[in-house]
């Protein structure tokens, strides 16, 4: 599997194309964003033949379309840790086929006691999904309120 690419591992040397584009007085945080855009750009190979040029293009372009749209607000941007947890744990519940638990514990560097509430989370959420919420689970309406 090919690493990820990321900013604290690109050489200076790489970013001064992007550094070329950018006015000295650009804000340093919206550089940080489009400098992160640039090196994850560089990382794929899908657009990676564009150039350097082109991506460094593309990165301030997305920056400034960002800046555009939520410059002003100052967002939270979390480092996404539940997200990726949960896209691997529904790869795990792919991947299962209820004879490869320890294969899947070790591939995932996880117990296999951790495997199987993963897969117990995963599956009611499966269910939960498909079912949707039944009658049941609407609490009544109060009929003594008559706001409507």
């Amino acid at each position: 599997m090919a690493a990820k690419p990321s900013l604290a591992h690109t050489p200076v040397a790489a970013l001064v194309t992007l550094e070329q584009l950018l006015d000295p007085a650009y804000p340093e945080g919206w550089r940080e964003i489009a400098t992160c855009l640039y090196v994850q750009l560089r990382g794929r190979a899908e657009v990676a033949q564009l150039g350097d040029v082109r991506l460094a293009q593309i990165a301030l372009a997305l920056t400034e379309g960002l800046r555009a749209e939520i410059g002003g607000a100052q967002p939270y941007l979390s480092k996404g840790v539940d997200y990726e947890l949960s896209l691997r744990d529904r790869q795990i519940l792919a991947e299962y086929t209820g004879r490869n638990l320890a294969a899947l514990a070790r591939k995932h560097n996880i117990t296999e006691r951790r495997l199987r509430d993963i897969l117990d989370v995963q599956v009611a959420e499966e269910v939960a999904r498909r079912q949707g919420t039944l009658a049941l689970d609407v609490p009544p309406a109060d009929p003594l309120r008559s706001d409507f």
